[in-house]
């Protein structure tokens, strides 16, 4: 299906964009900001009218900088001014152009990602100058506006956050002038005390000359300002991920359609909103959901976490749940056995919150597969996929060649890219018909078994698999051998607009449900007497298994391993107790350490930090190595 419009192009650009800010500006470190000296920042008493005409005194007293700087060098078309006064940031550009007839001038409403093919130029600001997470400001050439959080390397600039600010720009014959007046009180920090220290970077993206520059003016491109602001107000933020899932939801209700690929793709990325959105379906829960055990140990657990060489090297002052907070985490739990030691919920969720997975859902899919082979409905894993959907066979006959082991292990040499739109991405999460959009658009690149590949496809086959298989929907069979009989509450699978479960994503349930699942598995399959799931299907799909050199020799060097849609680390010494994990988009994971029978669940709007995806199992792996 091919979609030649507009809004292919825009989103096409949209996605070189995103690529080009995590490779040259948005990136954070860690401790970059520590390499710069202090400035103090230029405090104004006097009022400043936000107009763009910067004809106020204090624009030339402050100058910023201009200079900027990308890979090729300098870079001097670009003046940035910061200042503040005791409730606001300030900071305005002189922007010139080679030609201002070029400038974009359609006006879009606020947060159109579509404004990032523009010409513009941003304000970033790392709030507690740590490297956990920034909010970056943008405006163009038009007067439009957008904001985010800076969350790398997940997108680096992610829309998760959303705040109310004030821009205003004018065009002259040189190119065109922005001011911005950013209120503290509207920034995710909780400021009280008198001098406070954070962290800036200014980026302007200069549309016509095809450079992205930065100041600092450095090589580093993760590196920010620092800066120190005395006597400024105390703020009293909702909470420190900045993000108001309310007006979110509403802002992507308006922007949405789901009746077409390209009306679900107009509310943006995926977020954890999207199960309000999409139709669903129910995953009855048991007449009485398993009740977990308390025996807190709060200070304990913060304490271990605390001194793992990865919250070290974080650099930061702040506590480990001001770090949980900050990195965008909405639940965290910490089970011993059936018994949870730590529980805490962030950034106006609860324990009562329903929580959406993103691949997390990966593992019960597994889960499932494994449920179909104990039922005889699903003769064997090594069971050719064609003999479940001959169909494939008319599109090319190689599909004869893969399992369904091949599928569960990501290795089934079916192509998958995320270029362009539509990309894979696109079909396999946004299509409101996935069975069709899959039999459509999957396509064959390598031999199975070779070589592992992450690919949304995958569980999508086995989706249709497991529903002509079973005879019933996805979520009707889950609910009947997995949900009840592992104690889960009543939850439900989002799905598509032809009723397919979305099987890449979408299983929507309280926390406790995420921890249910895990004990399951910790428990080798068994919960109240009963072998729920074979114990040795537990085995098979958590633990490594001989793979031909170079399948994912890049995994290994990090002491990680994939098996049937269940990531794993190594555990020296526990061949087959090696910890493993289910881990989604936006920072979700059901990790499980069999050797000190330890389960930790965390879930977020993002993943918060830098390196995204394997920072939080490296965390977890430490924890439990010095757990005792």
């Amino acid at each position: 299906m091919g979609l030649q419009t507009d809004g292919f192009q825009k989103y096409d650009l949209r996605k070189k964009i995103y690529f080009t800010l995590f490779f040259f500006g948005i990136a954070l470190f860690a401790h970059a900001q520590n390499l710069n000296p202090k400035i103090t920042a230029h405090k104004t008493n006097l009022t400043i009218n936000i107009d763009g005409i910067l004809n106020e005194p204090v624009w030339q007293q402050t100058p910023l900088t201009n200079q900027l700087y990308d890979e090729n060098g300098e870079y001097n078309n670009t003046t940035a001014c910061f200042a503040y006064d005791a409730d606001n940031l300030y900071a305005a550009f002189k922007c010139k152009v080679n030609s201002t007839s070029e400038l974009n001038r359609t006006r879009l409403d606020k947060d159109d990602q579509f404004m990032l093919s523009n010409d513009w130029v941003a304000f970033c600001v790392d709030t507690y100058h740590d490297g956990i997470n920034a909010y970056a400001f943008l405006a163009d050439a038009a007067g439009n506006e957008l904001d985010g959080s800076l969350n790398p390397p997940t997108r680096d600039l992610s829309f998760s956050f959303s705040s109310k600010w004030t821009s205003a720009v004018k065009r002259n014959q040189d190119g065109y002038t922005v001011e911005m007046k950013i209120p503290l009180e509207n920034l995710p920090v909780r400021w009280n005390k008198d001098s406070m220290t954070m962290a800036i970077q200014i980026i302007r993206n200069d549309k016509q000359n095809n450079r992205m520059v930065q100041w600092p003016a450095t090589k580093n491109i993760g590196k920010f300002q620092t800066v120190v602001l005395h006597e400024i107000n105390q703020t009293h933020p909702q909470n420190l991920s900045g993000v108001n899932i309310k007006d979110r939801l509403a802002y992507k209700k308006s922007k949405i359609d789901v009746s077409t690929m390209l009306g679900r793709c107009q509310g943006g990325d995926a977020s954890v909103m999207d199960y309000l959105i999409f139709k669903k379906r129910d995953i009855s829960g048991a007449e009485h959901p398993r009740m977990l055990q308390y025996s807190m140990r709060p200070e304990r657990v913060k304490r271990i976490f605390e001194n793992t060489s990865y919250f070290k090297n974080l650099h930061t002052n702040i506590d480990f749940e001001t770090m949980l907070e900050r990195s965008q985490t909405t639940a965290f739990i910490v089970l011993r056995n059936d018994t949870i030691l730590y529980e805490n919920y962030f950034n106006g969720f609860n324990k009562d919150s329903t929580f959406t997975s993103f691949s997390v859902a990966k593992s019960f899919v597994c889960t499932l597969v494994g449920l179909a082979i104990s039922d005889g409905l699903i003769k064997s894993e090594e069971d050719k996929i064609t003999k479940y959907l001959p169909e494939l066979m008319k599109k090319d006959a190689r599909f004869s060649e893969i399992t369904i082991r091949d599928l569960l292990s990501m290795s089934s040499g079916l192509a998958y890219s995320h270029d362009g739109f539509p990309s894979d991405d696109e079909f396999t999460y946004q299509s409101p018909d996935l069975r069709s959009a899959v039999l459509e658009h999957v396509r064959i690149s390598d031999h199975p078994g070779k070589h592992w590949l992450y690919n949304n496809y995958n569980p999508l086959l086995l989706g249709m698999i497991l529903e002509r298989t079973t005879g019933k929907s996805v979520a009707k069979y889950a609910s009947e051998r997995l949900w009840q009989k592992m104690g889960g509450g009543n939850a439900s699978w989002s799905l598509d607009e032809h009723g397919f479960e979305k099987m890449e994503s979408g299983i929507n349930c309280h926390a406790h449900d995420y921890a249910r699942f895990a004990l399951l598995f910790l428990n080798k399959g068994k919960y109240n007497g009963i072998q729920v799931i074979p114990e040795s299907w537990v085995q098979e799909a958590t633990q490594p298994q001989e793979r031909p050199k170079g399948y994912y020799d890049y995994l290994l060097k990090n002491n990680t391993y994939y098996n049937y849609l269940w990531w794993g680390k190594f555990r020296s010494g526990q061949k087959n107790a090696n910890d493993f994990f289910g881990m989604g988009n936006k920072g979700e994971y059901v990790y499980i350490c069999p050797q000190k029978k330890l389960t930790i669940i965390r879930l977020g709007f993002e993943y918060g930090f830098t390196p995204a995806s394997m920072s939080w199992p490296e965390m977890f792996y430490e924890f439990a190595t010095d757990f005792e």
